[in-house]
């Protein structure tokens, strides 16, 4: 089983942090920079706005750090921040029923109704940027 589909990364933004459009990645989520992030695909499009599910995972071989999340609404300008707890992290099984050996980091994001929205996540030394067109 795979966590993440593959994707096409974009340009890199100004601050240097790895990119990829998660157009294709599907409900699944995606990689980018050591990190992982979901779902992407139709359910977060499908918020059209408002409350939208997100969990953030990070390398399992890194250790435990908090996650930083940054939502960029790229055609206003808005950012909105995210902290998640290192300690409010949950071990995800697969299809199997076995536990995966990275721990997520569930919450919620808040979205625009519209537009390019781009979330950087930042865990210990690993970040990487998620790219969603709604």
């Amino acid at each position: 089983m795979s966590w993440t589909s593959p994707v096409t990364p974009p340009a890199t933004p100004k601050d240097g942090v790895p990119c990829v459009d998660t157009g294709g990645a599907g409900d699944k989520g995606a990689t980018a920079g050591g990190v992982r992030a979901g779902p992407f695909g139709q359910t977060m499009k499908g918020q059209r706005g408002g409350v939208a599910k997100l969990w953030v995972a990070q390398d399992p071989y890194r250790g435990a750090a908090d996650a930083l999340i940054k939502v960029d609404h790229v055609n206003s300008g808005t950012v909105a921040y995210y902290v998640r707890d290192k300690a409010a992290t949950a071990t995800p099984l697969d299809d199997d029923g076995k536990p995966l050996p990275e721990p997520m980091y569930p919450g919620s994001i808040m979205l625009p109704s519209e537009g390019t929205v781009r979330i950087t996540v930042t865990i210990g030394d690993s970040s990487g940027c998620f790219v969603v067109r709604l």
